[in-house]
């Protein structure tokens, strides 16, 4: 067949799709809407959160609930969803902690040693319009284990946004960063009982964090036990108050990136 033919026949593909046919379209992305307490959409599948040892799932969280609270998830996918909160004026505990949660673990219901990791990284872009009356924080809630242990026996928070969530009295400062493309930033240190929190000196609304770290640094300081494992990191916000009215809290991006550590014999 002559090179001219074969145009000529392409060319009379083109137009009998322009004339006759629709091009087929992509398929629309399936949104998932709850607004119970503990609603949750999943399980998600999703290539931008790797080293997991089950399905990521996006989850409403509404653990504290107050006389007055609204809130409505809708989720496309773990790094594309949003929630519509209105939590009354003046309230100043937690009420929810919308947020992407996935599982570390290891099959025999035991955490993974954080030796097992040679780097979790993690990137975010978010937008939260707090105002005046809003008391809202974007951030990481990281559970561990420890040891051969099936119970957590920690719980790291990674605060990077937030809008009147109180005095954070500081321990200690620490620097992380340098490697994976994450720049150099110093964060303060804070414990409310068992509770550890990282908070950076002022609020970013996207970034990138080296979780690994800031976990290690925890356990070489004795703030957690050297048998430290991970069981699970979620990330949302924390919502104690959005002054009574109608506020979007927006996941625009999210990833969580892990690597093995060489000779490693994690149980997945």
């Amino acid at each position: 067949m002559t090179s001219l033919k074969i145009a000529a026949l392409a060319l009379v593909a083109i137009l009998a799709v322009g004339c006759g046919s629709a091009m087929p379209k992509p398929p629309v992305p399936t949104v998932c809407t709850t607004r119970a307490l503990q609603g949750t959409c999943g399980p998600y599948g999703y290539p931008q959160i790797t080293g997991t040892t089950s399905s990521t799932y996006v989850g409403n969280n509404v653990w504290s609930p107050i006389t007055g609270w609204k809130q409505a998830l809708s989720v496309t996918a773990p790094g594309s969803w949003h929630v519509v909160a209105s939590i009354p004026a003046g309230h100043t505990s937690v009420v929810s902690y919308p947020s992407v949660s996935t599982s570390y673990g290891q099959s025999d219901n035991t955490s993974t040693p954080l030796s097992a990791f040679s780097s979790i990284y993690s990137s975010f872009s978010e937008t939260m319009n707090a105002t005046s009356s809003t008391s809202a924080w974007a951030a990481y809630d990281i559970w561990l284990g420890s040891g051969t242990s099936s119970a957590w026996s920690g719980e790291v928070m990674i605060q990077h946004d937030f809008a009147h969530n109180g005095p954070c009295p500081f321990e200690a400062t620490a620097s992380f960063g340098g490697s994976g493309g994450v720049p150099v930033q110093t964060w303060n240190l804070c414990q409310f009982g068992s509770e550890l929190v990282w908070k950076l000196p002022s609020s970013e609304q996207a970034g990138r964090v080296d979780i690994l770290p800031m976990l290690s640094w925890l356990v070489a300081h004795g703030y957690l036990p050297r048998s430290s494992g991970l069981w699970a990191i979620g990330y949302g916000w924390e919502i104690c108050s959005t002054g009574g009215v109608n506020e979007t809290f927006r996941v625009n991006h999210f990833s969580i990136t892990t690597a093995a550590a060489a000779g490693s014999a994690r149980r997945s």
